[in-house]
């Protein structure tokens, strides 16, 4: 295993960025694990794992928390991060810390413009499934096991040396400025969302639906995510998509049908309250009549 170099305090992540600018670091690979509501309601980055070239680091964001150094060093202008298929790691860092990672050299986008297959796992040397196993894994759980560790740093120990090769073959094949300019461009897309609104594009079906089942989708939609919110719980555990098409399309009220499907595999003693559950319906309702 690669000797790895973990950063848990915000006076060492200062002494690492320093580091880099008083070295000239240039670049840095880079990439981000993190949650996005499969363990817990709000999203989270757990560790942000740096190569330089030399030195394989790993920033652990969730104990350090969102720090100004941790800004500086992720919108450096003087060092550019060479990340692959970054797209969902700027929706994390925007939606979590509020900014971008910037200035960014995206394999992918080299890949795209060289006809070449959009994939990493075989430049590093780790079959897909094993690898979509460790993305899948509980990054929040403290402390890291070694595995998750040595996952995480083998996935940018070799980003400098393929994005380097890509290079020449962008420069050979007359493409190298068009890389360059989509790559510029990529820490300005908005990726910024209000879960709250996501129905129009998440609830199942919803565009097939008639006006007034557009509106339960709406309050279902918006109830369910105060309701995970509130108990600090993914969402997408409370109902199913099956479910929540079931109460839109069924007869009933609709608040007596969301008391019973949450109550409806518990027992006395885990029953929820009907005051909680009538509190966020209301609170469901005011934010749906307030979003067109």
């Amino acid at each position: 295993m690669v000797p790895i170099t973990l950063i848990e305090t915000e006076e060492d992540l200062a002494v690492y960025y320093k580091s880099l600018l008083k070295e000239k670091t240039a670049k840095i690979a880079l990439d981000l694990e993190g949650d996005q509501g499969s363990v817990k309601y709000h999203y989270s980055i757990s560790i942000i794992q740096c190569f330089d070239g030399v030195k394989p680091v790993i920033i652990d964001v969730k104990k350090i928390g969102a720090k100004p150094v941790l800004r500086e060093l992720l919108t450096s202008k003087e060092i550019l991060k060479v990340m692959f298929s970054c797209r969902n790691d700027i929706f994390m860092t925007q939606n979590i810390l509020g900014y971008s990672i910037d200035p960014i050299h995206d394999i992918a986008v080299a890949q795209k413009l060289l006809g070449i297959k959009e994939n990493i796992s075989d430049y590093i040397g780790i079959d897909k499934e094993i690898k979509d196993g460790f993305q899948r894994a509980n990054w929040l759980k403290r402390p890291i096991s070694p595995e998750l560790l040595e996952y995480a740093v083998n996935d940018v120990i070799q980003l400098l040396d393929i994005e380097e090769k890509l290079s020449t073959m962008l420069k050979e094949t007359g493409v190298y400025n068009e890389y360059i300019r989509i790559c510029s461009t990529i820490a300005d897309k908005n990726y910024r969302v209000n879960q709250l609104e996501q129905y129009k594009n998440k609830f199942p079906g919803y565009k097939r639906l008639s006006k007034d089942e557009k509106e339960l989708a709406k309050k279902v939609w918006i109830f369910r995510e105060l309701f995970g919110e509130y108990n600090n719980c993914p969402s997408g555990y409370i109902f199913s998509k099956k479910t929540m098409i079931e109460m839109i399309k069924s007869n009933g009220n609709l608040l007596q049908k969301l008391k019973d499907e949450l109550n409806r595999k518990r027992g006395a003693r885990k029953k929820i309250d009907d005051t909680t559950i009538e509190n966020l319906y209301r609170k469901a309702e005011l934010k749906a009549s307030k979003i067109k």
